[in-house]
């Protein structure tokens, strides 16, 4: 009895040790596909006049993402709010790149109607061929103008 006793125990020992290894293998994998290749940066963002109509009432932003070489399918969502109100979104799926960085350009035009803090956020998800990698930053800022009773509108003109 004793030996069936001790068998088991040794078998339970060995089911504990491979399930942790399994589990920190896979996370040393992610962290490393992520960590090491892929990187985002919100280089920039400011009001500014961009459509010409006298008021610095429009944001620019400059997103700068590195990513590994033949990227075949990305996703990106951009947003701009206010107060935790959301006043633009973008949104585009399967937008496939070769280059392994690029800076993304977002346009939101007449965004910036009252003075106050406003959030910039972006996502990104990137996959190629086996590595998948979820990147997002978010910055905030405070034009010093703006104008209460002119109301957000207008569009917007992701960069590439």
């Amino acid at each position: 009895m004793d030996w069936k006793i001790k068998s088991v125990m040794k078998f339970n020992k060995f089911l504990k040790i491979t399930f942790l290894t399994l589990i920190i293998l896979m996370l040393f994998q992610n962290s490393r596909i992520t960590a090491r290749t892929c990187t985002i940066n919100i280089d920039y963002i400011g009001y500014c006049d961009l459509d010409n109509d006298g008021k610095n009432d429009d944001v620019y932003a400059e997103v700068f993402i590195t990513m590994w070489e033949g990227t075949n399918f990305l996703t990106l969502e951009a947003s701009l709010k206010f107060h935790g109100q959301l006043i633009y979104s973008i949104y585009r799926d399967n937008h496939v790149r070769t280059e392994s960085e690029i800076t993304y350009r977002f346009y939101f035009y007449n965004a910036t109607y009252e003075a106050g803090w406003y959030v910039f956020s972006v996502w990104f998800h990137i996959i190629n061929g086996e590595n998948s990698a979820y990147l997002h930053r978010v910055k905030a800022f405070d034009p010093p103008e703006g104008d209460p009773d002119y109301p957000p509108g207008g569009g917007l003109d992701p960069g590439p």
